[in-house]
């Protein structure tokens, strides 16, 4: 990564601090202002990757655009041309180009999925009220909280919390 984006500005920040891409074990998710950045990253991870004897799978690689205008750049690596989607699964958390409503409607249906295996513990007598709150918290809350801290709450979103 380091020989990929030697020579590479981003246009995307947070905070004011440039930020090109995001990394977790051998998920590599890159960041761009517009396609052609886009492109050019893409291009000097392929070369600098194939450097190293590596090879980026086309197949498992998606491009994802946050923009109201239709995409018009191919994008390809080893000659194939990048899918483009509209919903990734990353770091199992749903990222869509619609906001966070996927994710959190799909936390919903684990945590309560998760609640209902309990039923047989709710309904025992003789678990004390402490020990099923502690359950509740660390087995169904832990579910639905889940990378809650990157969750976009909209007016959409809170009024069908009211619901």
């Amino acid at each position: 990564m380091t020989d990929a984006l030697e020579d590479h500005r981003g246009t995307v920040s947070i905070g004011g601090r440039p930020i090109t891409n995001l990394r977790f074990a051998d998920d590599i998710d890159g960041l761009a202002g517009n396609e052609c950045e886009l492109a050019s990253l893409v291009e000097q991870l392929d070369t600098a990757s194939s450097n190293f004897g590596m090879e980026i799978n086309a197949e498992k690689t998606k491009i994802m655009a946050n923009s109201k205008e239709p995409s018009k750049k191919e994008i390809k690596v080893n000659g194939q041309i990048l899918e483009r989607v509209t919903k990734v699964k990353y770091l199992g958390s749903i990222i869509t180009d619609e906001g966070s409503k996927p994710e959190i409607l799909s936390r919903i249906a684990q945590s309560t999925a998760a609640f209902t295996k309990l039923k047989p513990i709710w309904n025992n007598k003789n678990i004390s009220i402490s020990s099923k709150i502690r359950l509740l918290r660390s087995l169904v809350m832990s579910i639905f909280l889940y990378a809650c801290e990157s969750w976009t709450l909209n007016a959409d979103i809170l009024s069908s919390n009211n619901k």
